[in-house]
């Protein structure tokens, strides 16, 4: 089996739980190329690992079709593209009832990241993750930063001397002075978490957890959250100079982790977004499957 990264194997296990709740539920598996892409994966991995990543859909399946009796009546399902996550659909996989009514999953392997967002100097954050542009002072505080990553073409990030202190802090004391004066607590959580709920379904080694994100109160298994009124705090995590801290009310906490995507140097920083703290009604449940 070839050197498959990460990202791979989260199509695969995509695949292969979209695969097996075809089977299982006895509907049609929509062809596009969100699933070509995904097939193609899964098939790179060795009979044993495909039989890995079948049973541990084939329990998850079976558990939700237990709690969420609407599956039984679904009549075909739809594999989207990461594009969706972008547009606040953070849904891997939609199951369908009818034409109104749908059930989505978001399937993770080995993680739990929200997102992967991206900074730079053209980026608007602000209007895409919560509905207010970006000020001026924001503007005008990070332009010198990626006026700078724009100028060494062809450098690696490794070339770099201290990038955490002039890079990585002044982009992010500019965003989270911008969190404080404008963000909308609810929108933001809406575009980390999306628009619609979902059940996640994570497969570790040997262990399957299924969680409940039952924000909007569709969902027949898990308890209804409360989207966050206010954010309480913002600030860089303790000892770090690459994580911004994000609490909530109503128990949710966030990281947002920045990092250099790629080797070379490019005027574009990434997120690592991940949900650190969660409402304690929060309804979760795992399965050994190995």
């Amino acid at each position: 089996m070839p050197n498959i990264k990460p990202t791979q194997s989260g199509k695969a296990w995509e695949y292969g739980l979209a695969r097996k709740c075809a089977n299982i539920l006895q509907i049609r598996l929509t062809q596009n190329s969100a699933r070509d892409k995904a097939q193609c994966l899964y098939n790179q991995f060795s009979p044993a690992e495909q039989r890995k990543i079948d049973k541990a859909a084939e329990q998850a399946i079976h558990f939700l079709c237990h709690y969420d009796k609407r599956l039984k009546n679904a009549q075909h399902m739809t594999m989207q593209s990461d594009a969706r996550g972008r547009c606040g659909d953070v849904r891997d996989i939609l199951v369908a009832m009818n034409s109104s009514e749908t059930i989505g999953i978001s399937a993770k392997h080995r993680h739990k990241a929200l997102k992967h967002s991206r900074l730079s100097e053209k980026i608007d954050f602000g209007k895409e993750w919560y509905g207010v542009q970006c000020s001026q002072n924001y503007w005008q505080a990070i332009e010198p930063v990626f006026k700078k990553l724009r100028e060494p073409l062809g450098q690696k990030w490794s070339d770099l001397s201290d990038k955490e202190n002039s890079v990585y802090i002044p982009i992010l004391q500019a965003f989270i002075r911008e969190v404080k004066e404008y963000a909308v607590a609810a929108e933001m959580m809406k575009y980390l978490l999306g628009k619609n709920d979902f059940y996640k379904i994570i497969k570790e080694n040997g262990n399957i957890s299924i969680q409940s994100f039952n924000m909007y109160n569709t969902l027949k298994w898990g308890k209804r959250l409360n989207l966050p009124s206010r954010i309480i705090e913002t600030a860089l995590k303790p000892n770090s100079k690459n994580t911004v801290f994000m609490v909530f009310d109503e128990g949710w906490q966030v990281s947002f982790r920045i990092h250099n995507a790629r080797t070379a140097i490019e005027p574009s920083l990434k997120f690592d977004i991940n949900l650190k703290g969660h409402p304690n009604k929060l309804t979760s449940h795992s399965i050994p499957y190995g």
